[in-house]
């Protein structure tokens, strides 16, 4: 699970921190101290050939009464001292607690998506009742208060972050990660654009032909209905901008791509029903 786990760690990493590197140097100066003076934890000298949950979580409690004995425990005279006074051994163990639901239910909707000659509206069936186990252990109290929720609105809660960073993922991988307006591959600016919201439609919130890659601008425009795509897949633009027209930037970045047909996905064409039901917008805005 070594490679599994750093690869994760580096996609999962696009915020520019650097909790990737440091996660995984704190598991690679902690097993050999596990695996020396673990106790009933020595198992966990090798952390990646450990899959249970329930494991992992026992290890998380321990260390972090470790850290809070300090010198006093297994990290006496372990150097650096700073990732035991600076709680990285525990939070690299929560990262990894939480790879381990994460991964392998990523990997089923990975699955259900790749295969063949599925349509768009039974594939996002599927993908939202695709069973979540051990949820509770991928977000912090600071988060979420679970205290104060049902078990059933804890899932529901944490399988929507979940699928929406997920239809994020088969959005973009549809698209071949560029805008399909200008073609701009900055992953960090695209955007997976639901045509008809989340809010609105929930049978719909994980359907591939209910989204579209666009850069932040052009998400942010078609959002507000200030532009929408017509039965060819066409860029058309709202009336209510013709006071516009005049602007260089504008003419740069919207003009030039009225009438020009997107850049089509691999698989999942835009449903023409969705795009009719965005194009509606434009009316309520003249």
């Amino acid at each position: 699970m070594n490679a599994e786990y750093t690869e994760y760690m580096i996609k999962e990493n696009l915020d520019g921190s650097n909790k990737a590197s440091s996660y995984l140097r704190a598991l690679e100066l902690l097993q050999p101290i596990l695996a020396r003076k673990g106790g009933a934890f020595k198992d966990c000298g090798n952390i990646y050939e450990v899959r249970s949950v329930e494991r992992i979580a026992k290890l998380y409690e321990f260390i972090l009464e470790q850290q809070r004995l300090g010198e006093r425990g297994i990290f006496g005279n372990e150097k650096p001292s700073s990732y035991w006074r600076n709680r990285y051994y525990s939070a690299a163990i929560s990262s990894y607690r939480k790879f381990l639901v994460l991964y392998p239910f990523q990997q089923r909707l990975w699955e259900l998506y790749i295969q063949e000659d599925v349509q768009p509206s039974e594939l996002a069936r599927q993908l939202e009742e695709e069973k979540l186990e051990n949820h509770e252990v991928l977000f912090s109290e600071t988060e979420f208060e679970f205290s104060t929720r049902s078990g059933k609105e804890t899932l529901i809660y944490v399988k929507n972050r979940i699928n929406q960073g997920f239809f994020r993922k088969m959005i973009l991988h549809d698209y071949s990660s560029q805008c399909c307006i200008t073609g701009l591959n900055l992953v960090e600016i695209l955007r997976a654009s639901h045509i008809v919201s989340w809010a609105s439609d929930i049978q719909n919130r994980m359907n591939p032909a209910n989204g579209i890659c666009l850069s932040a601008t052009y998400d942010a425009a078609f959002d507000r209905h200030l532009i929408s795509f017509d039965e060819d897949y066409r860029m058309i633009i709202n009336p209510i901008l013709k006071n516009h027209y005049t602007n260089e930037a504008f003419k740069k970045w919207f003009l030039d791509f009225k009438g020009k047909r997107i850049i089509m996905p691999k698989r999942f064409s835009p449903d023409q029903s969705f795009l009719a039901a965005h194009r509606e917008g434009f009316s309520a805005l003249s």
